[in-house]
């Protein structure tokens, strides 16, 4: 070191590391009446969305306008990814929705643009919706698939319609289309405010993000129970019916003193599996936010040497966070460790260094059980005036 005077300063890295949040992200795969066609575009209010793909106001040829009013006029969300499949919806295939790479050009179609969003934007997916599409169970599928490993890692939830005459065929369609999955959320239902008729995937997933954005980005909170912006629905259910689909891993829209409400906080799995990270809404949610929040947070780490300080900045910065969502009550509770047991000497060796994260998102009241009784002492009260 040469000859020095005065007054010097070192800077040292952060041993606590911020998360980097991630926002409930809806993507929208679709028709449009013009724009771009198979292409991830993040809109932000309707006029961009007019301006990108145009207006027609026919919601049948045109699934994506139905997203764009509800996401920006009805809970004022944004933003929200739209995919266009194509121009008009009567000749748009199942095939189409499901898409594919080109062979020849690389290039992505369909539910395959989906692996661009965080490439190009670096958002990541919460929400598959495919709003008159999805009651296709190959979409419904391939939504599922999608939404269980985006870009070989990110997690995310598919919200898909079920279209059946009668409400009791529903479980039974689950079944027999092979529609169980953890990361698929089931609705039953089209809600209705005047003219206007919405499919329920559609409804869910912007209610859901507005719930969420509520929540400082937090998807602790079921969207059950929460009213929507309808006023009828073409199933008119009792609690009785509305509560055998929801017991059965349906979610069909409901009116009671909440108004038109979703009821039902189950996936598509239960009963299937009755796993609480697979089988509640809430916390399937909230595990693929904090699953998808430590790849985010740590890429960062990539390649540095596993040394006691390294291990030290990961299990102390997200301790932190996971005592902060437990302060909030988001998680009940959550710790992180470097488990001897989990990392072998010849891993570390060659490179691998695993942390085990434990944390308990609660799980939604589905029942609150008052017992009654009469009591017939209380007729003393007479003789006490």
């Amino acid at each position: 070191m040469g000859y020095t005077r005065g007054v010097t300063v070192e800077e040292k890295p952060t041993s606590l590391l911020p998360p980097v949040r991630t926002d409930t992200i809806i993507v929208a795969i679709g028709t449009a009446k013009e724009g771009p066609v198979n292409k991830a575009v993040p809109i932000f209010n309707l006029e961009e969305y007019a301006d990108t793909f145009g207006i027609s106001g026919n919601w049948d040829k045109h699934t994506l306008e139905e997203v764009a009013e509800v996401a920006f006029a009805l809970e004022a969300v944004s933003p929200v990814i739209f995919i266009s499949i194509g121009n008009d919806a009567s000749s748009v295939t199942s095939s189409q929705v499901i898409g594919g790479i080109n062979p020849d050009t690389l290039e992505p179609s369909g539910l395959e643009v989906v692996e661009t969003v965080y490439p190009k934007f670096r958002l990541v997916p919460s929400i598959l919706i495919a709003p008159g599409f999805s009651k296709d169970p190959a979409v419904a599928t391939a939504m599922a698939a999608k939404a269980g490993a985006i870009n070989g890692h990110f997690k995310a939830m598919a919200y898909v319609d079920i279209e059946v005459d009668k409400y009791t065929d529903a479980p039974g369609y689950l079944v027999d289309k092979g529609l169980k999955f953890p990361q698929l959320k089931a609705f039953l239902g089209k809600g209705y405010s005047g003219e206007k008729k919405y499919h329920p995937s559609t409804l869910a997933a912007c209610r859901k993000a507005r719930i969420d954005a509520e929540n400082r980005g937090i998807p602790s909170k079921t969207v059950s129970n929460k009213p929507l912006y309808i006023n009828d629905s073409d199933f008119h259910l009792g609690l009785d019916q509305a509560n055998y689909l929801a017991g059965q891993g349906v979610t069909p829209l409901f009116n009671n003193e909440n108004g038109w409400v979703f009821w039902g906080a189950r996936t598509a799995a239960y009963p299937s599996s009755t796993d609480p990270k697979d089988t509640f809404d809430n916390v399937r949610h909230m595990f693929n936010f904090l699953n998808n929040e430590l790849i985010l947070t740590f890429n960062q780490k990539i390649d540095t040497p596993i040394t006691r300080r390294f291990i030290r900045t990961i299990v102390d910065s997200y301790q932190v966070r996971l005592n902060g969502l437990a302060a909030r009550e988001d998680i009940l509770g959550g710790r992180i460790a470097f488990v001897e047991d989990e990392n072998p000497v010849t891993d570390l060796m060659d490179g691998i260094a695993t942390f085990h994260v434990w944390f308990t998102p609660p799980s939604p009241a589905r029942q609150i059980h008052f017992i009654t009784e009469y009591d017939f002492a209380y007729w003393k009260t007479l003789f006490n005036a």
